[in-house]
C-alpha cells in the first residue's frame, strides 16, 4: 500500500467512519475522528447558533451524520458549512426555523454558494423566503458595499397557504 494510500484511509477513518487501517491503534484513531466531528459541530454552532437551537440535544449526532456524508468545504470555513448542513437537514426532511431561514437567506445573498470557493456577490441581489412560523414573507435585497435590507410581510389570517 502507498503511502497516498495509507492517508487516504486514515482520513476515512478520521472523518468518514471508515475502517481503521492496519497498524493503527483503533482506541486512538476512534477518539481522534469525534474530537474532530465535535469541533466541526462547535464550529457550526457558533456560527449557525440558531441551527443548534432548533436541534437541541440532536444536535451534535445530527452533525456528526452529516460531517460522514460531507467533506468540509474547502476554503469557507463554518459559515459555509452550516449553510451546507442546513442544506442538508431540510433534504433529510427536518423543517427549518424561521430564524435558520433568515440565516440562510442572508447567507445566499453575500455568496455563490453552489460555486466552489463561494466567491461574494458583486451585483444586487433580490430574494424571497417564506417563514412558516411567522406566516408571512421576507422580501430581501443586499447591494454589495451597502446595508442589506429586510422587509417582512405578513400572510392575512385566513388567506390559503401558498
Amino acid at each position: 500500500m502507498s503511502l497516498r494510500e495509507q492517508q487516504a484511509a486514515l482520513l476515512a477513518a478520521l472523518v468518514a467512519d471508515g475502517p481503521v487501517p492496519p497498524g493503527w491503534d483503533t482506541e486512538r484513531v476512534r477518539a481522534t475522528a469525534l474530537a474532530l466531528a465535535r469541533k466541526r459541530a462547535q464550529s457550526i454552532g457558533r456560527s449557525w447558533p440558531a441551527l443548534k437551537e432548533l436541534l437541541a440535544e440532536d444536535f451534535e449526532a445530527r452533525c456528526a451524520a452529516y460531517a460522514r456524508t460531507q467533506a468540509l468545504p474547502q476554503h469557507v470555513g463554518s459559515l459555509a458549512d452550516g449553510r451546507l448542513f442546513a442544506r442538508w437537514l431540510e433534504q433529510q426532511g427536518t423543517v427549518l426555523g424561521d430564524a435558520v431561514r433568515r440565516q440562510a437567506l442572508a447567507v445566499d445573498q453575500r455568496f455563490f454558494t453552489h460555486r466552489p470557493g463561494w466567491p461574494a456577490r458583486r451585483w444586487p441581489s433580490l430574494r424571497l423566503c417564506w417563514l412558516p412560523q411567522a406566516r408571512s414573507w421576507l422580501l430581501a435585497l443586499h447591494v454589495p458595499g451597502w446595508r442589506a435590507h429586510q422587509v417582512q410581510v405578513r400572510w392575512p389570517q385566513g388567506w390559503p397557504h401558498l
